[in-house]
């Protein structure tokens, strides 16, 4: 089949045709996992990278292809998260760096002719977000993106933390609270598997309230002090070695309500400090009700071929 491979923001991945996801949920499964080369830490029988962020598959079509998908959009997205590790792939959820990369993929494969601006619908998180291209800048602004959560006592760690479900769920916590420097680097964080077990009970401790039970999400997103704000996150039992986007939007539009662990003014500009750099996230708030949320991310079609 005709596939390929294309950074968006600070992950890659696959990128199919919708037409060639298999119908029965297990097919699926052994596709990605094929494609990927996984579960194996080094990918060497596969396309993937033994890492969370480039162990990623993107299918997209136009809307008649999938049943569910609005009249009102250009083109519908099926997003495939593969651990690298295990023999599992989630399709609870989505990433914003790869769905930068959609209308890359789509314009390449002519599926859509160039414009500036491209609406796609989600079929993982039932949701649509648009892509504006300016020269390599692409704004990824999810529309009505979600909600923020309360501000919860987690039942066995006793931890303070904001549930999010904006883009991604993702769980708000403070560094210093799980004893946490946000200077430090993600290979030091993710050479302590003590501490690594520790997240994972975090992590599925959120879950539960949340009404989650896979491995991949929520997320946990690690605040610090300060301007820019620091954060690390997690993503699939690992610190991730910047942020993900969707966890990226996710703070944004969590801060831009207001009412967080964080205990910052509400805030529709939002500047975040990571392991690889600075990001700057904006949100619009209507009535108290998120009406976006949004980044701006860069795509590279890396390569165009067959998979077997």
């Amino acid at each position: 089949m005709r596939l390929s491979i294309i950074r968006g923001g600070t992950s890659r991945a696959v990128f199919l045709h919708l037409r060639d996801l298999p119908a029965l949920p297990a097919d699926r499964d052994e596709l990605c996992l094929r494609l990927i080369g996984s579960p194996d830490p080094l990918a060497i029988d596969g396309l993937g990278g033994g890492v969370s962020s480039n162990s990623k598959v993107m299918f997209v079509g136009l809307p008649p292809e999938h049943p569910d998908c609005p009249p009102t959009v250009d083109l519908v997205s099926v997003f495939a998260q593969v651990s690298p590790t295990e023999p599992h792939v989630d399709w609870s959820g989505n990433c914003g760096n790869i769905s930068a990369a959609i209308s890359t993929f789509a314009v390449h494969h002519g599926l859509i002719s160039p414009r500036e601006t491209v609406r796609v619908w989600n079929a993982n998180t039932d949701s649509i977000f648009e892509l504006s291209h300016s020269g390599e800048r692409i704004d990824v602004r999810f529309l009505a993106p979600g909600t923020l959560g309360p501000r919860v006592i987690l039942p066995d760690s006793g931890l303070e933390a904001s549930l999010v479900d904006i883009a991604n769920p993702i769980a708000m916590l403070r560094a210093a609270d799980v004893g946490i420097d946000t200077c430090a680097t993600p290979a030091a964080l993710n050479a302590d598997e003590e501490l690594l077990d520790r997240l994972e009970e975090i992590r599925q401790e959120a879950a539960g309230l949340m009404g989650l039970d896979g491995p991949v999400l929520p997320r946990l997103a690690l605040l610090g002090e300060g301007d820019p704000l620091p954060v690390l996150m997690t993503s699939v039992g690992r610190v991730h070695h910047a942020l993900p986007a969707t966890g990226i939007l996710g703070i944004g539009g969590a801060l831009a309500l207001g009412g967080t662990i964080a205990d910052r003014p509400p805030s529709t500009e939002t500047v975040l400090r990571h392991p690889k750099g600075t990001v700057t996230v904006s949100a619009s708030v209507v009535d108290g009700e998120l009406e976006w949320v949004a980044l701006a991310r860069s795509a590279r079609l890396i390569m165009d071929g067959e998979g077997f």
